[in-house]
């Protein structure tokens, strides 16, 4: 049951709840090269699902307004850091945000999937880094192994707010900034 539990959550990869799978891991005292080559696999597969239902998507609803929408979405990733900045910005995205959803709005870049792989598994990695650093950590400094779930769990959910609050406040300057050029 544990390991079905981390999977999930592995493959969820919501900041809290995989800081929590990595707390659980190591308190369990599991084999962490079977938990992080799920966690690689777990990427991968988040990233293949996103791309390939954004192609779908493109390609079944070509007219709609959620095409629209995500063609907009990618317009505003290309422009933030200029034509050469999309691998820059998959990579940030890769960071702050679920491998499945950036890689479904990846689609509609214009990157083949092996590219938007390597760059979204190279952000998550980054991340991944980190939530393996904040648990450490936190162990190091907390002996009281329920507390230390509890602060773990709390810096995961702050990581999650305040990613998602740079990424909203980074594409609305972006879009004010797109306004001002057009006129």
């Amino acid at each position: 049951m544990t390991w079905l539990l981390i999977v999930l959550a592995l493959f969820i990869q919501e900041p809290a709840s995989t800081d929590a799978a990595i707390f659980q891991a190591r308190h369990l005292g599991l084999n962490l090269w079977l938990f992080n080559s799920i966690w690689a696999a777990a990427t991968v597969a988040d990233i293949w699902v996103g791309y390939f239902l954004g192609k779908w998507i493109q390609k079944r609803f070509a007219d709609g307004k959620f095409e629209k929408f995500s063609h907009t979405w990618a317009e505003r990733v290309e422009n933030f850091i200029g034509e050469r900045g999309e691998k820059f910005a998959l990579v940030l995205l890769g960071i702050i945000n679920f491998p499945y959803l950036n890689s479904f709005l990846a689609s509609w870049l214009k990157f083949p999937f092996k590219k938007v792989c390597i760059l979204i598994f190279i952000g998550d990695a980054v991340y991944w880094v980190i939530a393996w650093g904040i648990n450490l950590g936190v162990r190091s400094l907390i002996t009281d192994s329920r507390l230390a779930l509890y602060v773990v769990v709390g810096i995961g959910l702050i990581f999650a707010i305040v990613s998602k609050a740079i990424l909203d406040r980074v594409l609305k300057l972006n879009l004010k900034n797109k306004g001002k050029e057009t006129t």
